[in-house]
């Protein structure tokens, strides 16, 4: 039963910055490569309902992407930086706007949440930079460009593997342990200082 109450809790905090975070990062992205924004998919709640449910320490979303490529990547990469910082800001706001008693208000817990998960996904992303600059490289070939539209079009090649990761702990260990709480560390205790 006690699982049950941080399952919905989690799901009560993340909701709405991660609601956020998927309709900000697609606008943003069309916007700059001037297409009609594609605002979800079948697979955008769907590690963030294996994370929670499983209490994973990493919470990851997927938008919708807009484009697909190495520059798409980097984009989305960037956006995930500012609206980091932009939970920073306001987390450090509401830090130092608390009420006197009791528990912090809502918008305290969901500055802290835009921060923390918009981090989550920044370090998502350097996951498959490495791999993507050497695609870019090797579909510069001419003869490797007739499996380019099969290969993009496949979004189980993507999904599937971050499923499998988020019911193991191999993320939270990994990517968590050595990236994402350490600088969440940072960044919390840096808020607190103001």
């Amino acid at each position: 039963m006690e699982s049950f109450e941080i399952i919905v809790r989690q799901a009560m905090l993340y909701s709405f910055p991660l609601l956020f975070t998927l309709t900000v990062i697609p606008m943003l992205e069309a916007r700059y490569f001037k297409v009609a924004p594609q605002w979800f998919w079948h697979g955008a709640w769907l590690p963030f309902v294996v994370s929670v449910v499983f209490l994973r320490g990493m919470i990851i979303g997927l938008p919708k992407p807009q484009r697909q490529g190495l520059q798409a990547a980097l984009l989305r990469f960037g956006l995930h930086t500012a609206l980091c910082l932009l939970g920073f800001i306001l987390y450090t706001w509401a830090l130092q706007h608390a009420q006197p008693t009791g528990l912090p208000p809502l918008h305290h817990w969901w500055a802290k949440v835009l921060m923390y998960l918009n981090l989550c996904l920044m370090g998502l992303h350097l996951l498959p930079l490495p791999s993507m600059v050497m695609g870019e490289l090797l579909f510069s070939f001419s003869s490797l460009k007739t499996f380019a539209p099969w290969l993009r079009s496949r979004t189980f090649f993507v999904l599937i593997p971050i499923l499998v990761l988020l019911v193991t702990p191999l993320l939270d260990i990994l990517l968590g342990g050595n990236i994402v709480f350490p600088v969440y560390e940072q960044l919390a205790s840096l808020a607190t200082a103001f």
